[in-house]
């Protein structure tokens, strides 16, 4: 970038103590520890402030939810699971369903097929993106077994991803040496996935809108065309695909209502052919992240 270490992490140090960057996540890859990710959108009434209160206070306790956002628009909250079967998930969705039947108007479900994310420099600078920051795909689920010194590693790191390595090994009784070569292993079979930061895009002028679309019959060349777009696009932030109520997902970073109308108006001219009819939301708070839920 130009400048001494010094200065960039003096700047680093301002964004931290800004608020625009958030945290620092390890994104884990939890189909190789036999779990299933599903995505939840849930339509909510008669909220009061406390019921509200209890609603978010069971989210952050499940350990089975690893993502949990206020949003605004067709849905009011969206969360992310982590499930080893399909009767974890169903013995969720029953307790919350019987704790919650006052308040959960509907609710939807869908299942990650892949997920492509983009550079922060695409949205802020308009830097072409031509190789996702991170891409990951579902895929068959793996047992990868676990020892305590990994999870112990895991835990340490999940939301802490610019935890010093010295840090590490003390708060896991582990040696350096140790923590370097598990942390290497973990990446080489792709347990972890990325380190990135977390930003609060309002506090960089924009709004994070999440534009949930259904196509008609699509081919393969058509699923080219929407990830191309989607890499072009200076807006789009990540795409993932779906398999559920809706097809894909495109996560977009907006700074007024005039540019969402520009771009709801160029997707539906470029996805002309295959767009049968989108939703959109708006992420509006984060309630919990943690991508290591054992």
């Amino acid at each position: 970038v130009g400048s001494s270490r010094a200065v960039v992490g003096y700047r680093i140090k301002n964004l931290e103590k800004d608020g625009v960057i958030e945290s620092y996540i390890t994104a884990i890859n939890l189909g190789k520890l036999g779990y299933t990710s599903y995505k939840i959108y849930f339509k909510l009434f008669n909220l009061n402030d406390r019921a509200e209160k209890e609603f978010y206070s069971f989210m952050k306790e499940a350990k089975c939810v690893i993502h949990c956002l206020k949003t605004e628009g067709a849905f009011d909250c969206s969360i992310v699971v982590a499930v080893s079967s399909i009767k974890e998930l169903d013995d969720f969705l029953t307790e919350l369903k019987n704790q919650f039947s006052a308040i959960i108007r509907d609710y939807q479900i869908s299942l990650v097929v892949m997920s492509r994310i983009f550079k922060l420099s695409k949205i802020l600078i308009g830097k072409e993106s031509k190789e996702p920051k991170a891409e990951r795909f579902s895929g068959s689920k793996e047992d990868m077994a676990l020892d305590e010194k990994d999870k112990a590693i895991l835990q340490a790191i999940a939301n802490n991803a610019n935890m010093p390595i010295v840090e590490i090994a003390n708060k896991t009784n582990l040696s350096i040496d140790i923590v370097k070569y598990r942390m290497r292993k973990m990446q080489e079979t792709g347990i972890v996935n990325t380190f990135r930061a977390i930003y609060d895009t309002s506090k960089l002028g924009f709004h994070h809108y999440v534009i949930l679309l259904k196509t008609r019959k699509i081919t393969k060349t058509g699923e080219e065309m929407i990830n191309s777009w989607a890499k072009m696009h200076h807006s789009v932030m990540y795409i993932t695909k779906r398999i559920g109520n809706w097809d894909y997902e495109l996560n977009v970073a907006l700074a007024s209502i005039d540019d969402f109308s520009e771009f709801i108006g160029e997707m539906k001219k470029q996805l002309s052919e295959m767009l049968e009819s989108y939703d959109t939301i708006i992420n509006t708070k984060i309630i919990k992240l943690n991508y290591f839920p054992l």
